[in-house]
């Protein structure tokens, strides 16, 4: 758990042994758990101060120390001065002291945190996106949310009063969540969350959709799902989650619901190089560029269908696993088939209620 490695990394830094990279990594974790500060509060009242030392009485406890367990260090620790060994037991001393004292803090922040996780969340604020619309928005907190077509966002226009800020996100949305150390920001979906403190990062969670994809831009994010809210897992700049879920076996009974299967997948944000320029594919669509890599025309039907509004059927088999790499940004729909159709031999129709047929 992040919290244990959040203890663990304290106490080196108060011990100090901790490597540049170890701190590195506990400011980047402080950062995404805010009520982790409180770990540190505690790291403030138990320091190597001269004050502190001088109220232990450091002969009479090393001596008791050095009676019991002095058979354990003599070999180890018999060329060093004497001073130098109390030094290190009142290290040793302290060090323990605080892990004991912050891990118990970590006992109530847990519980604590387990409590918030239950309390409901009831946005009173609703914005929607149409379809072929984008739109940007600023939140009560200064937050940019840019939302992506057939997309809805909710909530709280009191946000700045609450310990959290919350919103409800069902289709496609790019955050640049502003900095709040005390605030940590929470976006719900249909089967994750992410909480931050300030980054920027896209999200697409459309209900229905067997796949869930957040893109990290810059900082750190933790994500955790709905369906298993005690895993997390930390995604960091220029990274990408994909949650894909798929029905394992047809169930006997036909009146229960099929099992489910999830499948995460982790990989670095690589940008589509086209016509010498590089453009990354998850966000282009800020650009009202959209951009695809590799992609069967099947896998691609999703995309053009939000992108243009209309129904696609394929009902040529071979041409839904044809493969396409491009960018489509001005293009009417008209357009982008016939461009499609120069790199691969397939048959179109546009009827009058916006259904594509493929032959």
């Amino acid at each position: 758990m992040e919290q244990e490695r959040i203890i663990q990394l304290l106490t080196r830094k108060l011990a100090g042994e901790a490597t540049s990279q170890e701190l590195l990594e506990l400011n980047e974790l402080l950062a995404l758990f805010p009520e982790a500060l409180y770990y540190e509060e505690v790291l403030n009242q138990i320091t190597f101060k001269e004050e502190l030392q001088e109220e232990i009485d450091i002969d009479e406890a090393f001596a008791l120390h050095e009676q019991k367990y002095g058979h354990e260090f003599a070999d180890n620790d018999q060329k060093l001065p004497v001073t130098n060994l109390k030094k290190r037991f009142v290290t040793r001393w302290l060090v323990a002291a605080s892990l004991i004292t912050i891990s118990s803090f970590a006992v109530y922040l847990l519980y604590r945190s387990k409590k918030n996780n239950n309390v409901s969340y009831t946005p009173d604020m609703e914005i929607v996106c149409g379809k072929r619309m984008r739109k940007k928005i600023m939140l009560p907190d200064g937050t940019s949310v840019w939302l992506n077509t057939n997309s809805k966002l909710q909530y709280d226009d009191a946000m700045l009063s609450k310990d959290r800020r919350e919103v409800r996100l069902y289709g496609e949305a790019f955050f640049d969540v502003a900095k709040d150390k005390k605030h940590p920001f929470i976006i719900h979906t249909e089967k994750i969350a992410v909480k931050v403190l300030g980054t920027a990062f896209n999200i697409k969670a459309y209900p229905g959709e067997a796949v869930t994809e957040t893109t990290l831009i810059r900082g750190l994010i933790e994500l955790s799902l709905n369906s298993d809210p005690q895993r997390k897992i930390l995604l960091r700049a220029k990274e990408k989650l994909a949650l894909k879920e798929s029905v394992q076996n047809e169930p006997i009974d036909k009146t229960t619901a099929p099992p489910i299967h999830n499948k995460l997948v982790i990989e670095n944000v690589e940008p589509v190089e086209i016509s010498n320029k590089d453009y990354i594919e998850e966000t282009s669509w800020l650009q009202n560029k959209l951009v695809f890599k590799d992609e069967s025309f099947e896998e691609l039907v999703p995309k053009l269908e939000k992108w243009y509004n209309v129904t696609f059927k394929i009902n040529n088999k071979t041409a839904a696993g044809y493969r396409f790499t491009g960018i489509f940004e001005n293009e009417t729909l008209t357009q982008a088939l016939t461009e499609m159709q120069i790199i691969r031999p397939f048959k179109f129709k546009i009827t009058a209620n916006d259904i594509v047929t493929i032959n």
